[in-house]
């Protein structure tokens, strides 16, 4: 029984990056162009972060259930799952937004300097 009590120690320390994944996430997709609470490098910092200490913890588990001779945990091993799936989404929401701005921005410097006719990638040239 104190086997199963290891890996359920783990847990909490799992749902506290899902959680901080869940918040960075909510934040990426609802940044304003005039009010950023967190920036791009930060909210990254944190998926990386948060990938790289469950994923040691995830080796640290497995580490343990061989040594102790049992099954590894299932519900730590989904947790962590579910942390790199989040890690991905974030850095892909990052990634897409800064395309977005970046593909507004251009298309808005296009607008000032060409008027509002229709400009081809020659008539930029």
């Amino acid at each position: 029984m104190d086997e199963v009590m290891i890996f359920t120690n783990f847990r909490p320390i799992y749902i506290f990056f899902i959680i901080i994944q869940a918040i960075s996430l909510i934040m990426a997709i609802s940044q304003k162009k005039q009010f950023k609470p967190i920036n791009e490098v930060a909210i990254s910092s944190i998926s990386l972060i948060c990938l790289a200490v469950s994923a040691f913890m995830t080796y640290q588990i497995g580490i343990l259930s061989d040594e102790l001779a049992i099954g590894g945990d299932p519900v730590s091993f989904i947790m962590f799952i579910v942390v790199v799936i989040m890690s991905v989404v974030n850095l892909l929401v990052i990634y897409l937004n800064k395309k977005i701005k970046n593909f507004v921005w251009h298309s808005a410097l296009v607008r000032i300097f060409c008027g509002k006719h229709f400009v081809t990638c020659a008539d930029l040239v």
